[in-house]
């Protein structure tokens, strides 16, 4: 009888947003599947476009299994505040860093050729790569107030755009493009990464200071390296 009532609970609880349009996402929900698409365990899958919320912190200990997998375009996802925390941990900055489980290959949120997806509204650390939007077919894909750090990079987007967010002390790049495809990173914050701060097209309105490097094509309204105005 415990068991019954616990799944059901559990059940409604990461269904509860889904009849105003929202989709919960939850660390019970997790255990069960959090919507249709979904199976139990992580990757938590998002296999329809709509918008989904992250109700609580999400905790994950796997070296290669992605917490959350968009495999749909048009599609929403909203940390609401919460974070998505892996099994990385680092000390130190800049030159000094060290980090843990060095050769991880999980993704906190992870879009592969996607189109017209946003991750907005939180934290994700300890992960391969925080955010990863990537391949060459994917378009219109945005990060978006987001805080990632203690990664290998701290955001990975391909033909899309960063926007007012944080990366610091990742152990390689804080906000990368993949191989220069299109770009734009905009009232950001790079500090205290490894390799790089920022590899794009291009960089407007954006702080970089204490990274091993900076690498961005061309810099607009203000950009900020150090203590002067990007070149």
């Amino acid at each position: 009888m415990k068991k019954i009532i616990l799944l059901s609970c559990a059940l409604m609880f990461g269904h509860a947003n889904a009849s105003n349009g929202v989709f919960a996402i939850n660390d019970i929900c997790d255990a069960f599947g959090c919507f249709p698409g979904d199976s139990s365990g992580f990757p938590i899958t998002i296999t329809e476009p709509g918008s989904y919320q992250l109700t609580s912190n999400i905790v994950s200990s796997s070296t290669t299994t992605d917490v959350i997998q968009i495999n749909a375009d048009n599609v929403t996802l909203d940390l609401n505040g919460f974070s998505i925390i892996g099994p990385r941990t680092c000390t130190g900055d800049n030159t000094t860093l060290v980090c843990t489980n060095n050769g991880m290959t999980a993704h906190g949120v992870s879009a592969v050729s996607r189109k017209n997806v946003k991750v907005k509204n939180g934290t994700v650390k300890g992960f391969d790569t925080g955010i990863s939007l990537t391949s060459s077919s994917s378009r219109g894909n945005v990060a978006e107030n987001i805080h990632s750090s203690e990664n290998e990079f701290g955001f990975s987007v391909i033909n899309g755009m960063v926007s007012n967010c944080v990366a610091n002390r990742n152990l390689d790049t804080g906000i990368s493009n993949g191989l220069f495809s299109r770009l734009f990173v905009k009232d950001s914050y790079a500090v205290g990464n490894r390799n790089f701060s920022i590899i794009a097209i291009t960089c407007s309105n954006v702080y970089l200071s204490n990274n091993g490097a900076d690498n961005c094509l061309n810099y607009t309204n203000g950009s900020t390296c150090g203590s002067s105005l990007c070149p």
